[in-house]
């Protein structure tokens, strides 16, 4: 079963009204201890109900911003709700204004509001999700994406392509002197271009993704044909440095289409409102933390013997050192790694300054790092301005020496919670072969708000899915 477009979306506006009048509900209850309002409060509070009525419904049906709502991510749909509130929160203030709404509401609701929001909508769209696929089990909701690859390149987009949740590969053809041929949901296919839609019959296709760099154009221009022809969309992947590292940009430069990179971001930017946003969510995830925090530090020291918290010495900007604060998720006595490597173990630990499947690491460890929940603790070395949320992993003196002449460079970038090599390699990019340093480098060299959000994303999503090493 399939339900229309317009039943969809209606679907989903109802479910964003639930999330909208819930969060008002919680936000009135935080800021005035209860739901009801009296006098003005009253007349005020109608006004806010209608205004989010209209805003939810000019977002879903006159700027659709649920387009795409089965197909996303865990950590693309954060930031779909995360957009979705500061379009609520403008609208609300411009609509105050407009209105001369009198008196105001009250700024600290509005801020209980966006804060219960972003976690209700995050909470029931992952619900609806999973409601939905379980529902509607005769008709698969995820994108039926066919695969096209020049030869050569399979392997290289099985490692890179991000399928998340909702995608479904059915299946792959290598293309190749105008013809493409492979398996795509069980059937056999080997046809020219043109044949396609034929080849596979009623199969279903909802996307087709193309990497063929070499391909000529009339080739390409062919896979767009046959796309159209099967109601498909088409995605073409360009053989680019990764465009979403440095606010790239589609455009027409000198008459061509050109994917336009802005290069390192403003310094505005690096030097100001970055570091205004380190302290706020700084401060914002200590107080949130806090009780989780002082649980786990319980749970820490019940488990094992030592003190729950973890500090050592650490090289920050500059070459300054300062103490990186962690929740202990190994032995107390971590440091004498004689004590529980192997020869083989101390020397990859030498080398590299971690061990896969590490003997020291404790039962709770094990939880901590696979949700990152150990690092929680940095966010104060942010909020005391020695690291940033995110930036190169911040590192001790011995592995410095893997830099040689770059070590300099390293050093003019404040080192960060996660970053690019956690995000792109982490235990597939080490010191011996060099991925690790051109990776950390690559990150201070293009540092820029673009790039910070794109790997504040891909973190969100390794947590949500459990693939933190």
């Amino acid at each position: 079963m399939r339900l229309p477009r317009f039943i969809r979306r209606l679907l989903l506006w109802a479910l964003d009204v639930i999330c909208v009048m819930v969060s008002y509900c919680i936000a009135l209850a935080m800021r005035f201890g209860q739901i009801g309002l009296s006098g003005d409060e009253t007349r005020v509070g109608n006004y806010l109900v209608l205004i989010l009525l209209l805003l939810v419904t000019f977002l879903n049906f006159a700027v659709w911003r649920n387009r795409g709502f089965m197909r996303r991510t865990g950590a693309q749909e954060l930031g779909v709700v995360l957009s979705y509130n500061l379009w609520l929160l403008m609208g609300i203030a411009v609509l105050v204004v407009a209105l001369h709404i009198q008196p105001s509401p009250s700024r600290l609701m509005l801020l209980y509001f966006v804060l219960a929001n972003v976690i209700v909508m995050a909470v029931l769209r992952t619900i609806a999700k999973a409601a939905a696929r379980t529902l509607l089990t005769g008709e698969r909701l995820g994108a039926s994406i066919v695969m096209v690859v020049e030869s050569g390149q399979r392997q290289r987009v099985e490692h890179v392509f991000d399928t998340g949740a909702t995608y479904s590969i059915s299946g792959w053809l290598g293309l190749a002197d105008g013809r493409v041929s492979g398996t795509v949901a069980g059937r056999g296919v080997s046809s020219d271009i043109e044949g396609l839609p034929d080849a596979l019959g009623d199969t279903r296709v909802d996307d087709v993704f193309v990497l063929a760099p070499a391909a000529p154009e009339k080739e390409i221009v062919a896979l767009l044909d046959a796309a159209e022809r099967m109601g498909s969309g088409c995605h073409i992947a360009l053989d680019l440095p990764d465009p979403s590292l440095q606010g790239a940009r589609l455009d027409l430069f000198g008459g061509f289409p050109s994917v336009s990179y802005s290069g390192r971001g403003s310094k505005l930017y690096l030097v100001f409102l970055k570091r205004l946003i380190d302290v706020v969510v700084s401060l914002l995830v200590i107080v949130v933390t806090f009780v989780p925090g002082v649980i786990l530090a319980i749970a820490i020291a019940w488990q094992s013997k030592g003190t729950p918290f973890y500090s050592q010495e650490r090289l920050g900007l500059g070459g300054k050192h300062f103490r990186l604060l962690k929740l202990r998720s190994m032995v107390a006595d971590a440091d004498d790694v004689e004590k529980y490597f192997t020869s083989e173990q101390l020397r990859e630990w030498q080398t590299e300054r971690k061990v896969d499947n590490d003997p020291r690491v404790t039962g709770i460890g094990r939880l901590l790092r696979k949700t990152s929940l150990d690092e929680f603790p940095q966010f104060i070395n942010v909020f005391k301005g020695d690291m940033s949320i995110v930036g190169p992993r911040p590192i001790v003196d011995e592995e410095l020496s893997h830099y040689r002449d770059r070590a300099g460079e390293f050093l003019s970038c404040k080192p960060g919670i996660t970053g690019w090599w956690q995000v792109e390699a982490r235990n597939d990019a080490d010191y011996a072969s060099g991925r690790r340093q051109e990776l950390e480098l690559y990150y201070v060299r293009h540092a820029s708000a673009t790039l910070d959000w794109n790997i504040f994303k891909r973190t969100f999503g390794a947590v949500f899915y459990g693939t933190g090493k």
